[in-house]
């Protein structure tokens, strides 16, 4: 693979030169979503989270996929986010999980997104963008120990009598976050606790919240109590497993795959260092193998000399540090690499497979960060 020719939206092709790319597998998107449904049972909506680009994998055609596999929301991060998905033609309901600037409020009515309340700050705003009679949908967010974005849940209920009372707003749902869901259990069913008896609250003073959620991906396959009746699933979404036990609970696929190539391979005696800062010594005679990937692409330089890459079907490892925009690899012990051979850095090769999560511990991170840092400079190629 010389180049790479991407189709665009309006069906023009942009060629890459550079070898160097992500393949994004919808159909198991599509795969993954019904797993979750199958899982949660009926009566229970999704709200698949496709925030930072989709945890790497393309808002837009994710989205696209989604909306046509009828999921009952999309969940972004910021009002960009949103209006990106309306520009691009998706008109299932979006909600900006963050919270929001008064300044923001206009377009969200008019582009019909779904904003997250949490203080007094947006009443003015929204009074403002709806005396005309249009509407603004809403969700209260509720911090029941996140200690992020969010009322305080003793706090709540004021506030929830506030907003429920001001015409120019639909209050459609309400929700929590969870701060440490599959790990800690004591502090979640505190968490869980609190947000039931806001709840049990709401009903007592006749308030009708259509949705109530607090579910992330983790609570999604393990913790049926937190999925009230919508559960937000993000990770699994995309294939990856937020917790080593749950390929026990529910099968998944993983949808990205990172690939490259061998652009040059030198012959390396001993005693000769690689890389910045010397940190890889050859200890015998060797080859070394560069790839037109770095940190600038997403590929950080926490995977120094501890992250494997697949060549043909051998593992091969990542020596010295990993620069902006090219990674060194040994492939000492298979003698027929060559230039142009194709090198997966995520993904399946032969029978070896690197997954994200184990990607991700090699080098103490999450696989979050490996998916969400593959930066805009790799193309992403879609396939069904």
């Amino acid at each position: 693979m010389s180049e790479l020719a991407v189709k665009t939206r309006n069906g023009v092709a942009r060629i890459h030169h550079r070898p160097t790319w992500a393949e994004i597998d919808l159909k198991a998107i599509e795969f993954n979503l019904r797993q979750v449904r199958r899982h949660i049972g009926k009566g229970i909506n999704i709200m698949t989270v496709v925030k930072a680009n989709a945890y790497g994998h393309g808002t837009v055609e994710v989205s696209r996929v989604l909306q046509d596999s009828g999921v009952d929301y999309l969940g972004v991060a910021t009002t960009d986010e949103a209006v990106r998905l309306r520009d691009h033609g998706i008109t299932a309901p979006v909600l900006v999980l963050g919270s929001v600037l008064p300044a923001e409020v206009g377009i969200a009515v008019e582009k019909d997104i779904t904003l997250t309340l949490c203080g007094d700050g947006l009443f003015d705003a929204i009074r403002k963008e709806t005396k005309d009679g249009r509407k603004l949908k809403a969700h209260i967010k509720v911090d029941t120990g996140m200690g992020r974005v969010g009322i305080w849940h003793e706090e709540a209920m004021d506030y929830i009598k506030k907003v429920s009372s001001e015409k120019g707003i639909i209050l459609e749902g309400i929700y929590t976050h969870f701060s440490n869901a599959g790990r800690d259990d004591f502090f979640t069913t505190y968490q869980i606790e609190a947000f039931e008896k806001l709840l049990s609250s709401v009903e007592k003073n006749w308030i009708k919240i259509p949705l109530r959620h607090a579910a992330n991906s983790i609570a999604t396959v393990d913790l049926h109590r937190a999925h009230l009746n919508l559960v937000r699933p993000g990770l699994v979404i995309y294939g990856m497993y937020p917790k080593y036990t749950f390929p026990k609970i529910i099968k998944l696929k993983p949808a990205l795959e990172l690939k490259t190539r061998i652009v040059f391979i030198k012959d390396t005696p001993p005693g000769r260092s690689i890389s910045y800062g010397r940190t890889h010594i050859t200890q015998k005679h060797t080859r070394i193998a560069t790839l037109p990937i770095g940190y600038a692409d997403g590929y950080g330089r926490k995977f120094s000399n501890k992250a494997d890459v697949l060549i043909r079907g051998h593992r091969a490892r990542v020596v010295g540090k990993v620069t902006m925009d090219q990674t060194m690899v040994d492939v000492g012990h298979i003698p027929l690499a060559k230039v142009g051979d194709e090198v997966v850095l995520i993904g399946k090769q032969g029978s070896e497979e690197i997954r994200a999560e184990k990607l991700a511990r090699a080098a103490d991170s999450i696989a979050y960060e490996v998916v969400c840092g593959i930066s805009n400079r790799v193309p992403r190629i879609y396939k069904r």
